[in-house]
């Protein structure tokens, strides 16, 4: 996948679905993260205004249980 100049990555590890679901609302901590992130990039003037974010969301795996655990 090729990367546009105006496009920004974001990848938010170790989240948890409840986050997830309020991101996807548009509201909750992630969204407010986000938000602080952007703020920040365009204040320094290392992203244009006009930048989609592109956000990824990374949860561990949970470990699948045998008999004896």
């Amino acid at each position: 996948m090729k990367q546009k100049t105006n496009t920004i990555i974001l990848q938010m590890n170790g989240t948890k679905s409840k986050d997830i679901r309020n991101l996807r609302k548009g509201q909750g901590k992630i969204f407010k993260n986000i938000g602080k992130i952007l703020e920040q990039l365009k204040a320094t003037g290392k992203t244009p205004e006009d930048a989609q974010p592109i956000i990824i969301m990374v949860r561990k795996k949970s470990k699948s249980k045998g008999i004896f655990d």
